[in-house]
């Protein structure tokens, strides 16, 4: 899956949805030099690398084996920077590709219960990757920008607000930034209003008080007055039951003197929200940064020899882990699913055993568990105490940037204040109608006061809305990209780097 290229509110859940980015060379977070399509389907070389692994594949003995690549990580390049490029559309594996319990047995040396759970997992990815595949006849239908296509907000679903949160996990590389500054946003912008999240999101509260709007003007036409055709002021068509009845308006001065307080409470909640969000990215800048460290450190300090060659590769795997059980524990038991099967990715690679996969995903915390898997490993390798505090170091770093992740998920802004703002901002809006009523009146029977407050009401729920959408940060914060192409295609990188030798090459004057 790849990172989205660019911010777009509207996605149709038909399309593709991609969140795993491709990875390019150069410096981190460089200009794509090559990149794959990136799918939820492992491409034909890792089919055959599992089937070759399940039936019974020698490995040299007299050096280690490369990790066998895994499903996650097979879209990219070797590289450790984001390159995104548009998602293509899945292709539906091939079912006979899937390995037979019996090979997968016979390679777990006779584990059967193992090798079957193995092998159930394995099966549910692809029948999963078949039921996510775009019908060829479908790929043409594909958005140029991100595999995406504007919907009009009455064609959007019920719950679209709370789905459409993992369209907004957005990357930006070069020609994004471009983009969001040309010269044509203002009237890219304007076009997309119809197809904004915010009307759905918020079409109950703008029909409410746009309802109430008109209410005001047919109630002042139909029992004071109102103007007629040649601009003649008219009795209204109920003037007759109250001749005494006086229209239905508000002075201004009150709206005037609540709108400063209104808009520092706007202020406030949307500041507080975008903080949550920096925040929040900024820790998992350190995670990426700590789970590199460690890897990075393992092949430093680690000695060279076969022994400690797979301790490397359990370190990698176990730091990769790490990351994917927070990015499951912020994601929720939706994830569950998703974790479980990277989890028995690494077993079928070699990487981790059957028990430790399934004590992970029973613990409680799955984090905590992955970080005190890695002391483990960190406990086994002959290194001195020097090398070892070092790496202890980083890890400790990790438990620390956990728990601040677990402080902002469980932690929201107070509720008595969102609350407070809540029922001040609906009650300010329901009654503005009234105050518009006599500023509006060189408009024909003041039917302005419509339109006016439909358009101030949508800026104005818009705003607290966006507060209430970055108070939750990590839904729009692409940390499956994080997971899989800053920490885990980094690592498999740095092991083939370590492993290759390239850098003992003298080089040569």
């Amino acid at each position: 899956a790849s990172a989205v290229l660019s911010p777009s509110p509207v996605r149709r859940t038909r399309l593709l949805r991609s969140s795993t980015p491709t990875m390019g060379n150069g410096a981190d977070y460089g200009p794509p030099q090559s990149a794959a399509p990136a799918t939820p389907t492992p491409d034909p070389s890792t089919v055959e690398a599992l089937r070759a692994q399940t039936e019974g594949a020698t490995r040299d003995s007299a050096a280690p084996a490369a990790p066998m690549p895994l499903p996650s990580q097979v879209a990219a390049p070797r590289g450790g920077n984001f390159a995104p490029i548009p998602p293509q559309a899945a292709v539906a594996p091939d079912p006979s590709a899937v390995p037979n319990p019996s090979a997968v047995s016979n390679r777990m040396g006779g584990d059967e219960a193992s090798a079957r759970r193995l092998w159930q997992v394995v099966a549910q990815s692809f029948k999963a990757a078949e039921q996510r595949a775009i019908p060829s006849e479908d790929i043409d239908n594909v958005g140029s920008i991100a595999g995406e296509e504007r919907v009009p907000f009455w064609e959007q679903p019920e719950d679209y607000a709370e789905t459409q949160r993992k369209d907004r996990r957005t990357i930006f590389m070069h020609d994004d930034w471009v983009r969001h500054r040309s010269s044509e946003r203002f009237l890219r912008n304007m076009l997309s209003i119809p197809s904004s999240g915010i009307n759905r999101a918020l079409y109950k509260e703008l029909v409410f008080v746009t309802s109430v709007a008109a209410f005001v003007v047919a109630f002042n036409c139909l029992f004071v007055s109102y103007q007629g055709a040649g601009g003649v002021v008219h009795p209204g068509p109920l003037n007759f039951l109250d001749a005494n009845l006086k229209t239905m308006s508000l002075p201004a001065l009150p709206f005037t003197i609540a709108m400063p307080a209104l808009s520092l409470l706007l202020v406030f909640r949307t500041n507080t929200a975008y903080s949550r969000w920096n925040e929040a990215r900024t820790l998992w800048g350190g995670l990426i940064n700590n789970c590199r460290n460690v890897v990075r450190q393992s092949n430093q300090y680690f000695p060279d020899d076969a022994r400690h060659t797979t301790l490397k590769r359990r370190m990698a795997a176990e730091t990769t882990a790490f990351a994917r059980a927070l990015r499951n524990f912020l994601r929720g038991p939706s994830d569950d699913d998703v974790l479980r099967g990277e989890l028995y990715e690494l077993v079928s690679a070699g990487l981790m055993s059957p028990a430790q996969a399934e004590a992970t995903m029973s613990a409680s915390n799955r984090p905590m568990f992955c970080l005190q898997a890695m002391s483990a490993t960190l406990r086994r390798a002959d290194i001195d105490s020097m090398n070892m505090g070092r790496i202890d170091t980083s890890i400790s770093v990790l438990v620390d940037l956990t728990g601040a992740n677990e402080r902002i998920f469980k932690s929201p802004i107070p509720l008595m204040y969102t609350r407070l703002l809540a029922r001040f901002l609906s009650v300010f809006l329901v009654l503005m109608p009234l105050g518009l009523w006599q500023a509006l009146g060189e408009s024909w029977n003041h039917w302005a006061t419509i339109p006016a407050t439909f358009v101030i009401s949508f800026f104005l729920f818009g705003i607290e809305e966006a507060g209430i959408q970055l108070e939750e940060p990590f839904s729009v914060l692409p940390i499956e990209a994080f997971c899989n192409g800053a920490i885990a295609a980094a690592a498999d990188e740095m092991l083939a780097a370590d492993g290759s030798k390239v850098f003992d090459e003298v080089p040569v004057v």
